[in-house]
This record gives C-alpha cells, structure tokens and sequence, in this order.
C-alpha cells in the first residue's frame, strides 16, 4: 500500500533557531535522511545540521536568497539547491515568504530531486528509495501539498517534485 503523508496533517514545529517553522514528513528508521517542509516567512538564520547535507527545493513563493558562507546565491522556484549543513547560512526573503522542501541526510545517503510535470494519463511509479512532493494537481488520494513514499506512484496531471535517495 502506498503510503501518503498530508503536509496541512503535519503539525508545524518551530526551527532550532526560532527562525521559522517545518513540517517533518518522512525520516528514515536509521535517521540517515529526513523529508521535510519549511515555512520561511522573514529574513534569518537557518538552523545547522552538522556531519549533513542538505538539498533544498523552493516549492511554493517567489525566489530566495541564500548566502551560504560568506557566498551569495538566488534559489529560484524548483530548482534545487544543495549545500552543507556545517556551513553559516543566511536566507531572506526579497520578494515574500517562499516554502521550501528540504531533504537532510548523512554522508551515507546522496539526494537528488528533479521536478517533473505528468500529464493526465501519466502514471509515475516510485520505487523504495524515492518519494513525491505533489507542488500542483494529483490525484484524490495524493493532491497538492501531498508526499507520496515508495514503492508506490503518483498518477494523474500534476507537477511533482521527486526525491531519490541513494545509498552510497
């Protein structure tokens, strides 16, 4: 059976920092790697995961500034951006509050995400190591704001961001 986690069913917990607020919507049992959803409504800190690192994707809201170490960079909507969690990060929000999936994980685990648009037959199979964030459309039972985990699929006209996690 597929399993379908409801970002708006996550309870939101306020960052280490107090600088914003994320949605945890999937962790591994081992904790090498975590799925979760970020609110950044204002300019701050991100919190550090030292020993991690860190692929973020803005899924919803205009661009955001990041400057990581010292070192200014724009993340555009989906368009993921990796980074460590041991460097100093500084985000702001230019343009308004962006959210942002972030995929956390352990030297052991290497992710990748790529936004796919499917189309109204499409039907897109996920295997053990991947989940879907579903950005846009869907299906009744995985809609927007949607993770779906595998093995399973997400089917149907949808905009989808899908997160592979492959062991190293």
């Amino acid at each position: 059976m597929t399993r379908v986690v409801r970002a708006e069913e996550v309870a939101p917990q306020p960052w280490a920092n107090g600088g914003g607020t994320t949605r945890e919507l999937l962790v591994a049992d081992d904790g090498s790697w975590r799925i979760s959803l970020a609110d950044i409504g204002s300019d701050g800190p991100f919190s550090p995961f030292p020993g991690r690192r860190r692929l973020l994707t803005v899924v919803d809201g205009p661009v955001l500034g990041l400057d990581v170490d010292g070192e200014t960079h724009v993340v555009e909507p989906h368009r993921p951006f990796a980074f460590s969690g041991d460097a100093v990060v500084e985000a702001s929000v230019p343009e308004g509050p962006v959210r942002a999936l972030n995929v956390i994980v352990d030297p052991s685990v290497t992710p990748h995400v790529t936004v796919l648009e499917l189309g109204r037959t499409s039907v897109l199979p996920l295997a053990e190591d991947q989940a879907a964030f579903v950005l846009k459309g869907g299906s009744p039972d995985a809609g927007s704001g949607s993770l779906v985990a595998g093995p399973g699929e997400v089917s149907g006209r949808s905009t989808v961001a899908v997160i592979t996690l492959e062991r190293c």
